[in-house]
């Protein structure tokens, strides 16, 4: 047995005799209610101390252990998971502490016992009886069942909670009923806690915090799957932060199993994944191979997830920060051939307004809740007036209804470089995160490409230098594609549309400084547009300021 685990060993030792003095304070509480004696209610406080000792006691060691380099991931994944464990079984001893100080606010011990309280305890005993083998076996079915036991304590709260409510309308003893009330909540916080247990065994076991909801999403989504890997012998590892709330993680067997394949769980509001999974499909249809194939979709209520191709690659925009610039222009290469590809094979020669304005003032809201000061507000320079930002934006809403693209195609709907995949070995890209895929002006597209290069805060010389230099050359094969296919307003369209994901844009970048400069070139944009459009040029005259979307 080797030092980590000899350490472990100890642990699990304090653990037990910490889940048997929560199980003594349970049982405490319970015959407390039925008789309160003064030495029955003191006992139940003198083991608090004892109970906050060992709490400390495993919390140093987890943290000493959690500091030694030689722990595995795994090891790291449990001792987690014990913490999070020891932290709420002391809450559910303070829960017993305080209950047994309401006791004391009763007229009579009756006032408590025409309730249901026993099936509480019973529900809570029954599920701590099953943490300490569940914690350190990593059993999910033994985490599962600590989890429901959450449930049906709440449910035996809601029919308390009713017939309390009901006693208070007909003016019986409302003191007595508010306190009634107030122990019953402890007990079904002291649940909440073993689904906070139950959720750390969980993590344990799969290696990432999942909730209930998602494991158990995730669990249905693999068993109606034909991917054949099964709960029990997965590790799932979160792989991107979303904006949306969506969780999305990859899914592969341990280790040394006999299938260790990849897969991608994604799972989030119902009606988003069905945007995708749909959005996916017509892809497939459109160009095999692009996008991830689909191998589960699973549909939950609220909440829905899919099951996707685990594609090989780098995002575009880690290749750009971290590749040489011989991988950064195969990876260009690769990408503006597919989009060319895509645009041609979807154009069809209708008319579509992208309306950058409207999009633009939807978006504001949540940009000035981040940036409040970023909108300039009216001001004078003796005779000169300068405009608000809201009235320039109002000068700059004709421009929705004079500006459509003379064609429309199939656009990605989020083109940030992150949601481009690119297999170097086998020289193709891919496009992940499709939700908002629709027929559309491409410029939508060019403008999201371009800002979300502009958009990284990154300022070493070497890597800003690459991202702009993609940034012009994207600009130069969106322009040749515009011209082969006679659009006209190609430079205004894409201003408008620039100038729209640079304010929005802001409200992912938390450096004032950094952010005011995004704001101040979608003004400049703005203005250059609204003089244009006083002056009645020709919009095919219109030439987009040079280094817009470039920074140094």
């Amino acid at each position: 047995m080797d030092e980590i685990t000899k350490i472990i060993s100890a642990v699990r030792e304090n653990f037990r005799f910490l889940t048997l003095e929560v199980r003594k304070q349970l049982e405490g509480v319970r015959a407390a209610i039925a008789d309160p004696r003064e030495s029955a209610l003191r006992a139940i406080v003198t083991r608090d101390d004892y109970i906050d000792n060992l709490r400390s006691v495993i919390e140093n060691k987890c943290y000493r252990l959690l500091g030694d380099a030689r722990v595995e991931r795994r090891s790291v994944d449990l001792v987690r998971a014990i913490n999070t464990s020891t932290n709420n079984l002391e809450r559910i001893a303070d829960y017993c502490v305080n209950i047994v100080g309401q006791l004391g606010f009763l007229s009579a011990p009756q006032a408590l016992t025409r309730f249901e309280y026993a099936p509480f305890v019973d529900e809570l005993v029954k599920a701590l009886d099953r943490v300490d083998q569940a914690l350190f076996s990593r059993d999910l079915s033994g985490a599962l069942a600590i989890c429901r036991a959450e449930y049906r304590v709440d449910e035996l709260y809601v029919e308390v909670f009713r017939r309390i409510m009901a006693s208070l309308r007909a003016g019986d003893a409302p003191e007595d009923l508010v306190t009634s009330l107030f122990i019953f909540r402890y007990l079904e916080r002291a649940g909440d806690c073993l689904l906070n247990i139950g959720e750390a065994i969980i993590l344990a076991a799969l290696g990432e915090k999942l909730k209930v909801s998602e494991f158990q999403a995730l669990q249905e989504t693999l068993a109606a799957s034909e991917v054949g890997l099964d709960i029990s012998d997965i590790d799932y590892e979160g792989i991107w932060e979303t904006r949306s709330g969506s969780r999305i993680g990859a899914v592969h067997g341990h280790e040394g199993a006999s299938d260790t394949r990849w897969v991608i769980f994604k799972e989030g509001r119902t009606g988003k994944v069905l945007e995708e999974k749909e959005a996916i499909e017509r892809w497939q249809k459109l160009e095999p191979g692009l996008t991830p194939q689909i191998f589960g979709y699973h549909d939950h209520g609220a909440k829905a997830s899919l099951l996707l191709e685990f594609l090989r690659g780098e995002t575009f925009q880690s290749l750009v920060f971290d590749g040489g610039p011989e991988l950064v222009r195969k990876a260009f290469a690769y990408s503006t051939r597919t989009i060319a590809q895509v645009w041609t094979r979807t154009l069809e020669r209708e008319p579509i307004a992208p309306r950058f304005v409207h999009q633009l003032r939807k978006r504001l809201p949540d940009v000035l809740k981040v940036h409040p000061d970023l909108a300039r507000e009216r001001t004078r320079i003796g005779d000169f007036a300068i405009a608000s930002f809201d009235e320039l934006l109002e000068r700059a809403a004709p421009l929705d209804e004079l500006f459509a693209a003379p064609f429309s195609v199939m656009i990605h709907g989020d083109f940030n470089t992150d949601n481009i995949i690119v297999n170097q070995q086998e020289g193709r890209v891919h496009f992940i995160d499709l939700h908002r895929s629709t027929r559309f002006d491409y410029l939508q597209d060019v403008s999201v490409f371009l800002v979300s290069n502009f958009r990284m805060p990154v300022f070493e010389p070497r890597a800003r230098a690459q991202l702009n230099e993609v940034n012009v050359e994207f600009y130069k094969f969106a322009a040749a594609f515009a011209t082969r296919n006679g659009d006209h307003t190609f430079a205004a369209r894409l201003a408008l549309g620039l100038a729209r994901s640079l304010v929005t844009s802001t409200r992912f970048q938390l450096d004032g400084r950094f952010a005011g400069a995004m704001f101040m070139r979608a003004e400049y944009l703005l203005e250059q547009l609204v003089a244009h459009l006083d002056r009645g040029a020709p919009w095919a005259d219109y030439v987009l300021p040079e280094g817009v979307f470039t920074y140094w």
